[in-house]
């Protein structure tokens, strides 16, 4: 990298998702320059690889229409305050990640700000608007922004050229976390044997938002399922920031054998599941990629459920049913989303286990052929994403 005085780089990410992302992002950058000072918003993983974080990232975590409105201004205020300190502090680059209309509004704000000064830098976005599920209008308001589009799934590729938009495939740090994942000698053994157990994971999300909706129903299930299987193990992963809340809500059901964990620190967890139930998100390629036959959930306000019905494509927006073009992970949307749906599917997916888990396995193999991972288990997401930004500092005309 060419370096003067200044060796600051601003990343931004302000969801659960793109804080693990936005590491890989960082480990890269820093295997082609070890001297870089990271500034921009993330959360603890962000923050141990060397970021220092302006805000909390879950001001930034916001889903749903009235949330959005809600806290609009607040939002608004976020971006004037972090274009004056890019404009401040001259980093190298600017790198947003997910976080879609708040990385679009801080990125059209920083153009307006390059031309009234003397500074300007490059400005990649990584997880570009998902247009396969929310359709193609949303691309218009990203073209031409952004010195790069950095994609996840191969396919995006092919998706975006077709509305003339460049798009590039690095790799997908989520399959790599995946494929290189090795059995911690720190699981309890409880969580080993699936002949001995059932481990039933409720994944509700990493968003108060998700978590207000969605745990209170897994809760129900808990109390009116608990007598149908031997042997339950009830697992609920959650991030750090979530855990306190989530605990504090489980705990009104002592009596049942429910565990509360940090994903984060428990991620190996995931390869020994027999059947998982996920509110909708990245994790549930996760949980299809560990062969787990699982159920992907989602509830919210009616007004935000109402707007969702009219603009997503519900074909697309489970992540592996996208990847496989194949509707193989059911989807409970908000009225469908209470405990008796999700207990008639767990009990159907539960006496037909053997049959789900060949499925699964099959689901998941494809899943890593499509995305160019089946013959090859090397890192290139962490490398390439570093060259990239590295890259496009040192052409950057400035």
């Amino acid at each position: 990298m060419k370096l003067n005085n200044n060796n600051k780089i601003f990343i931004l990410a302000g969801e659960t998702s793109g804080d693990y992302i936005g590491t890989c992002i960082m480990r890269g950058i820093k295997q082609n320059n070890n001297n870089i000072k990271f500034l921009g918003v993330g959360g603890s993983l962000m923050e141990n690889e060397g970021l220092n974080s302006l805000y909390n990232i879950k001001e930034f975590n916001v889903i749903g229409f009235l949330n959005t409105v809600v806290k609009l201004k607040k939002l608004r205020n976020y971006v004037n305050e972090i274009v004056k300190f890019i404009i401040k502090e001259e980093p190298k680059i600017v790198i947003t990640i997910d976080t879609k209309g708040f990385s679009l509004a801080l990125a059209k704000s920083l153009k307006i700000a390059f031309k009234n000064s003397n500074y300007k830098c490059p400005l990649i976005h990584f997880v570009p608007p998902t247009i396969w599920a929310y359709g193609k209008s949303r691309l218009k308001k990203w073209k031409n922004i952004h010195d790069e589009l950095i994609c996840l799934y191969k396919i995006e590729e092919d998706i975006f050229k077709k509305y003339n938009t460049k798009c590039v495939y690095l790799g997908n740090p989520i399959i790599e976390k995946f494929l290189d994942l090795e059995v911690s000698k720190k699981i309890k053994k409880y969580y080993i044997s699936r002949s001995k157990k059932n481990n039933i994971l409720l994944l509700p999300g990493s968003r108060s938002s998700e978590i207000k909706y969605v745990l209170p129903e897994f809760i129900k299930l808990i109390k009116n399922t608990n007598n149908k299987f031997k042997n339950i193990n009830w697992i609920i992963p959650t991030t750090k920031s979530q855990y306190s809340n989530v605990l504090s809500k489980v705990n009104e059901i002592k009596s049942y054998p429910i565990e509360v964990i940090i994903l984060e620190d428990n991620y190996e967890i995931l390869k020994h599941a027999n059947f998982a139930i996920a509110c909708s998100g990245t994790v549930t390629l996760e949980l299809v990629l560990f062969k787990i036959p699982t159920v992907a959930v989602y509830k919210t306000d009616f007004v935000s459920a109402l707007i969702g019905r009219m603009l997503v494509n519900f074909k697309n927006v489970i992540l592996p049913n996208f990847l496989l073009k194949e509707n193989v992970v059911p989807f409970l949307f908000q009225e469908k989303c209470n405990y008796i749906q999700m207990q008639k599917v767990l009990i159907n997916f539960m006496n037909n286990i053997e049959i789900q888990n060949k499925l699964y396995e099959n689901y998941s193999k494809n899943i890593l052929k499509d995305m160019g991972y089946l013959n090859s288990k090397s890192k290139n997401f962490t490398i390439n994403s570093g060259k990239m930004v590295i890259n496009l500092i040192n052409n950057y005309k400035r």
